[in-house]
């Protein structure tokens, strides 16, 4: 134990930690300093429960020893025990408020957890204590987008500064949608999009965006690209498929609504969609069996997913085409 306790004591906070005792003389808090340093050791040596008996041992005999708490988040938090291991590091930023080192794994597990809006506050409390922590505001943009908080996630992206903020992209792309600026998302998807080897992913969310900011011209371009690139993407073949509507092509937006489907046949969107084209052609044709066909696939759509967004606005749409 004394060889394991020697290469436990070149850590800096470790060393740090047991200065701070000698130079103070805290000798009563001896004992619980060598439990503190015990723990340490059985965790690097991946004796993690054990580690975890000690450092509650450690709490019990000293309930302000904050690095205590913050060697037993870190170690819950690798055997994936997150609530245990938030409520510690909650515990070690009470103790120690101004440790950028504490807020940021208080962040990284509200992250693990998912509580997206607590993740952002966390982060945001990081970029506070080290504004120049790209971990820190790279977590503050995606958790601020994640809890719908976009101006804020725009604002971390922008601190973060032009040249470091190329992997940021996707995530100010999403600010600016979240804020409904289609037209700056537009400007950041043509930023990540390369013209020697384009990515479909960037491709279909360049192509959604220019139809929402009712640029179908740039949507159809950049949809019938991602299909070109990747033939078995059914979303992006149904994206294509509501551009062409737009344009006002049914019969290329039905292929391509038929395309969706015959590549998922779940695709619950793709028949709404498709029934909207169908209904659309027989207005324009006066050929009721378009809307039959429509009506077919709007029905085709509820069966699939009964639950889906707008129902009642789709049911309405079925009784008001049934002849």
């Amino acid at each position: 134990m004394d060889a394991v306790k020697s290469g436990i004591d070149s850590t800096g906070f470790v060393v740090l930690g047991v200065a701070m005792c000698l130079l103070f003389g805290c000798v009563p808090r001896q004992p619980v300093v060598n439990l503190y340093l015990d723990a340490v050791a059985l965790r690097e040596l991946g004796q993690d429960r054990l580690a975890i008996d000690k450092l509650n041992e450690v709490i019990k005999a000293d309930p302000k020893f904050v690095l205590a708490y913050a060697e037993l988040g870190k170690t819950c938090r690798k055997l994936g025990e997150h609530e245990k291991a938030l409520a510690a590091f909650r515990q070690a930023v009470k103790l120690d408020a101004w440790s950028f080192e504490h807020q940021l794994n208080l962040a990284r597990t509200y992250e693990d957890l998912k509580r997206h809006p607590q993740a952002a506050d966390a982060y945001g409390r990081a970029v506070e204590l080290d504004p120049n922590s790209f971990e820190a505001l790279a977590g503050a943009a995606s958790s601020s987008v994640k809890a719908g908080q976009y101006a804020k996630a725009q604002a971390y992206c922008e601190q973060a500064g032009e040249n470091r903020s190329r992997e940021l992209l996707p995530v100010l792309a999403q600010a600016y949608e979240g804020q409904k600026d289609y037209v700056r998302a537009i400007g950041v998807y043509e930023r990540m999009s390369s013209s020697e080897s384009p990515d479909p992913n960037v491709l279909v969310a360049l192509g959604v965006a220019s139809v929402k900011a009712e640029r179908y011209e740039q949507g159809r371009q950049a949809l019938v690209s991602a299909t070109q690139l990747r033939p078995r993407d059914g979303a992006a073949f149904r994206h294509l498929a509501y551009c062409l509507i737009k344009l006002g092509d049914l019969g290329q937006a039905m292929l391509a609504y038929q395309k969706a489907i015959e590549l998922d046949g779940n695709d619950w969107e793709a028949y709404r969609g498709l029934g909207v084209a169908c209904t659309l052609k027989a207005d324009q044709t006066g050929d009721d069996r378009w809307r039959q066909q429509g009506v077919a696939h709007w029905r085709r759509s509820l069966v699939i997913n009964p639950d889906q967004p707008k129902r009642q606005a789709l049911e309405k749409l079925i009784r008001d085409n049934v002849r």
